[in-house]
């Protein structure tokens, strides 16, 4: 089929720009054009400077009479570029790319394109994008689209792949027949890869966005019914003690269980009793108490003289869980051997946790995607918690279930979904909700912070800060990038670092650093 097709066949695409491709899990014409814009640029007419306000994206047209200037901080890089207009002075700010002070030649022509916002009183551009007046005129008026990017792989380069895929290869037959795409008024699935990609209006772009969230949604419930009729069908090979032993767990704990928790226990317990392999989610908000009730049937497993593997979906959590499974199993007087297995393991540390897992018959096993990976073989697996469901797809449950002989499958999740979206978004599973807080648990305030309100929230964290407190701030992205208008980690910190004029220290943490960095 030509939508199969190797990547490489399209015209541009040669062995460097096809590697860049397989790391975004783009390996044939089929994966290209499915593989959707995370959003569109309109570039809007030029602006003139004296004319940008606040919050707003928008163009300005210059004639560079100044070379830009900049810090040789190694740490935090900046290039400047003053812009004086009749109310004032806009600025052009750059992070971590120097080499711009010799790109923008004085007495050049150049239209700047970015968000504006207002910093101490001045009208600042950051990360503006570079256009000839030409190049930016081309693209007035136009919905281009931005695709989620890796390093070397520029959106422009996707968009003309796209289009040489579209002309070359065309799409395959719509799978759906008429009756259904009248009924819902869907359109032809070849026009709707068409225009998700290229659309020429908001209107066009709203009705691909329909048929292919329709689509996604009808293949997953197919998914879902079809996993649910073979789960219905798997018997349960394992023998568990009565649950009435978990009576004397509760007992010693040091805190009593909300009703919704001892009733999530039992339905899980009683589950695991039945004739057929459980699949149960368990939801409940952040502090809920979903971990204990967890750690209950995970030492309900145990004391059965079964194995149960907890998965996490990060490094760090996995090591929380590790930790604190420890603990809760010396509170209840049990000795399970209880392994840690993740990625950032030595190969020493590596061996021993899988040799444990072999050789343990009851052990308690808490890990990341590495449980699943080729090599770890448990010897009597009969219960895999999933923590966090929806960073998990089906996929990857079953591939951890498969390391034993259909193991009971638990998966927990504090993302708010309403109970009816739940059972359409989790068909193969049943549902435990754990609508209580436990007592004297201090509620959660949130709050949304506009870039005009964000000198008061500064001066909030400087105020904590005296009060011998921590603060945190998240940011989407790492590192600068050219395709994204996002804060990210590096230039937020630089800009923090000179907030506070080095007063305060501010570090950074993120997912490519090292387990130890992050520690430390």
């Amino acid at each position: 089929m030509k939508m199969e097709a190797s990547i490489y066949e399209i015209k541009g695409i040669g062995k460097k720009t096809g590697a860049l491709y397989e790391r975004l899990g783009i390996l044939t014409v089929r994966d290209l054009l499915h593989y959707y814009p995370r959003g569109y640029e309109s570039y809007p007419p030029v602006s003139a400077p004296e004319t940008l306000a606040a919050d707003t994206v928008a163009a300005i047209a210059v004639t560079v009479t100044r070379s830009p200037s900049g810090t040789n901080n190694s740490k935090y890089q900046m290039a400047f570029l003053d812009i004086p207009t009749l109310t004032g002075t806009v600025r052009l700010v750059w992070y971590h790319m120097p080499y711009i002070r010799s790109l923008i030649k004085r007495g050049m022509d150049y239209v700047f394109y970015g968000k504006v916002t207002e910093k101490r009183g001045v009208r600042c551009i950051e990360q503006p994008q570079i256009f000839s007046p030409e190049d930016y005129s081309a693209m007035t008026g136009r919905m281009l689209p931005v695709y989620s990017l890796t390093k070397g792989l520029t959106s422009k380069q996707i968009r003309k792949s796209v289009e040489t895929g579209l002309r070359e290869f065309g799409i395959s037959n719509d799978h759906l027949p008429e009756d259904i795409k009248n009924r819902h008024e869907l359109i032809d699935l070849r026009q709707a890869i068409r225009d998700i990609h290229f659309p020429s209006s908001d209107d066009c772009l709203t009705a691909a966005r329909k048929r292919l969230v329709f689509d996604e949604f009808f293949m997953f419930l197919l998914m879902m019914r079809a996993s649910k009729r073979e789960t219905l069908q798997i018997e349960n090979a394992f023998t568990f003690t009565s649950p009435t032993e978990i009576d004397p767990m509760l007992d010693k704990l040091s805190f009593p269980l909300t009703n919704a928790q001892k009733r999530a226990v039992y339905e899980v317990a009683g589950d695991m009793n039945g004739p057929c392999v459980m699949q149960r989610l368990i939801q409940g908000d952040v502090g809920s108490g979903k971990t204990i009730v967890a750690f209950l049937i995970m030492a309900y497993v145990h004391i059965s003289g079964y194995q149960a593997a907890f998965m996490a979906p990060t490094d760090v959590l996995a090591r929380q869980h590790y930790q604190k499974l420890i603990s809760f199993c010396e509170t209840q007087g049990i000795r399970p051997e209880v392994i840690l297995l993740t990625g950032s393991l030595s190969a020493r540390e590596k061996k021993d946790a899988l040799e444990k897992i072999r050789e343990n018959p009851d052990a308690l096993v808490v890990g990341t995607h590495a449980l699943f990976q080729e090599g770890v073989e448990f010897a009597n697996l009969a219960l895999v918690i999933t923590d966090e469901q929806h960073r998990f797809g089906v996929r990857q449950r079953k591939s951890l279930s498969e390391k034993g002989a259909n193991p009971h499958i638990l998966a927990m999740s504090a993302t708010p979904i309403p109970r009816t979206l739940a059972i359409i978004l989790y068909g193969d599973l049943d549902i435990s909700v754990i609508d209580e807080l436990p007592a004297k648990r201090l509620p959660i305030k949130n709050c949304v912070v506009t870039p005009s309100w964000r000198e008061n929230a500064y001066r909030f964290i400087e105020k904590e800060i005296l009060a011998g407190h921590q603060a945190y701030v998240v940011c989407p992205l790492i590192e600068a990038s050219e395709e994204l208008d996002a804060q990210n980690v590096e230039d937020y910190a630089g800009e923090l670092t000179e907030y506070y004029g080095g007063r305060y220290p501010v570090e950074i943490l993120h997912g490519r650093m090292k387990p130890e960095e992050k520690n430390r």
